[in-house]
This record gives structure tokens, C-alpha cells and sequence, in this order.
């Protein structure tokens, strides 16, 4: 293998699609989203994206089947509302492969007369915090006004990194209009928490309902490490304030 190719399984009848990345990232947010936004849809695989450019390795499955490393591309409707969801366990290993992978994603999406692109992914701010904020990049300041209705704080500083980044970057270069929703996250742990605050905004901004049950208990799993990372944190800060001041009362500040 050469090069990425998808291999199209079905392709569906589909006249105005949204596309849905939701690959691993920055605290796991935009894949614990895409996947339990797969898993509540039931949504349908149309295509898959094998590449030389993701890790040279097989998954072995619970069955004790293997399964090569690849993107997913997923189809659902209700009849009102269309989506394709890319979903995956992995992103690109280089920067060439983010591209190729990127432009490929782009051209089988435009394909399914796909005019929209929503990233979803984490924004790291070595904080912990029990009610992560949504902030959002848009690819046109029209589009930041359609969504500045949603509960989402658009900053005006930052990057965004791999396929989140690149999708919306190539794609408005290809005429698709897209937007990033990035959940506030520490940065080093894996945080359902601020994937279900992406997910209710974009559920939102779609008009479907998904059932939150098996995400919530993810985050609420998410909220005890948090708040053990911070005693952990606390207990740290009260041992070097006692070690510096020995004899001083144990709330003194630095």
C-alpha cells in the first residue's frame, strides 16, 4: 500500500449531509463524542480509509478476530437530518499523512454532497474544572454568528492541530464551510466529562436527541479522577509549603 484509499462499501442516497470527525485528540474528547454519537445512532459504515500512515499494527477484537488499523465513515438520517461520521482509533503519523488523509476525507465528502464540516476535539488549559466551557473556531465570521446562539465561546487566539484543524482549514480552501467544538480539558487525562459538553452543544445544534446515559457515567468516572488529581495536586502544595516554612502555619500562600 502506497498510499491512503477509501474503499467504499455502500454509498448512500444523501442530499445535504453533515460530516462529524471525531478522532482521538487532546484528552480523548472528539473520539469519546464520535464514538458514543456512533453507538447512539446505530449509524450505518459506508466506506473505510486504510493508509501506510497510521500505526503499522492490527487491533485484536473481542471475538479473537484482528482488525487492520483504518478510519471509519458512518451514515445515518432520520429523514430530516443527515450525517456522516468519521471515526477512528488513531490520526495520521506525520504531518505529510494528516494531509493526505485530510484531502482524501474532503473528496469523498464532497462526493456526498457534504457542504459542512463539524471537527470536535479538546482545548487544553491544564485546568480542572467540573463544568468545561465549548469554545469554537469557525471557517467564516457568518458562521461564527449562526452559532454564537449556542452555548459556545469562540476565541481568537490558538491553533488547532491535526485532522480537527485541517478538515475545516482544506475543506473551506474546497468550499465546505465548517466549524471546531473543542471542550475545555486538562490536557492529561482522558475527559468524557468535556466530550458530553461537546456532544449536548452539537446535539444542539443538529436538533437530535441521543441518549447521554453511558456518556454521563464515563464522566462521572472522569469528575472522581479530577477530583483526585486535585487532592493529589493540594496534598503536594500543603507538603512543599511546610517543608519551606517549617513551624509556620500550613495556610500561609506563596
Amino acid at each position: 500500500m502506497e498510499n491512503s484509499i477509501i474503499t467504499i462499501l455502500e454509498k448512500p442516497d444523501l442530499k445535504n449531509p453533515i460530516l462529524i470527525e471525531g478522532l482521538p485528540g487532546i484528552g480523548l474528547v472528539g473520539k469519546l463524542a464520535g464514538d458514543h454519537l456512533l453507538e447512539e445512532l446505530k449509524a450505518k459504515k459506508i466506506a473505510e480509509l486504510h493508509s501506510p500512515y497510521l500505526p503499522p499494527q492490527v487491533n485484536i477484537q473481542e471475538d479473537g478476530t484482528i482488525k487492520l488499523v483504518n478510519m471509519e465513515f458512518h451514515s445515518w438520517t432520520n429523514g430530516t437530518q443527515e450525517v456522516i461520521l468519521l471515526t477512528g482509533d488513531f490520526q495520521g503519523i506525520t504531518p505529510d499523512s494528516q494531509y493526505q488523509m485530510a484531502e482524501k476525507t474532503i473528496d469523498f465528502a464532497k462526493q456526498l454532497n457534504v457542504k459542512r464540516i463539524y471537527t470536535l476535539g479538546g482545548l487544553a488549559t491544564g485546568n480542572i474544572t467540573q463544568k468545561p466551557r465549548v469554545f469554537g473556531a469557525a471557517t467564516s465570521k457568518k458562521t461564527v454568528e449562526e452559532h454564537q446562539k449556542y452555548d459556545i465561546t469562540f476565541k481568537g487566539d490558538g491553533a488547532i492541530f491535526g485532522a480537527s484543524g485541517l478538515l475545516l482549514g482544506l475543506g473551506a480552501r474546497s468550499g465546505l464551510d465548517g466549524v471546531c467544538l473543542m471542550g475545555e480539558t486538562h490536557g492529561q487525562i482522558i475527559d468524557a466529562k468535556s466530550a458530553e459538553a461537546v456532544l449536548r452543544v452539537l446535539t444542539k445544534i443538529l436538533g437530535i436527541e441521543v441518549d447521554m446515559t453511558a456518556l454521563e457515567k464515563k464522566a462521572k468516572d472522569t469528575e472522581k479522577q479530577m477530583s483526585q488529581i486535585t487532592k493529589m495536586i493540594a496534598g503536594h502544595q500543603q507538603n512543599r509549603k511546610s517543608e519551606d516554612y517549617p513551624g509556620e502555619a500550613t495556610n500561609y500562600i506563596r
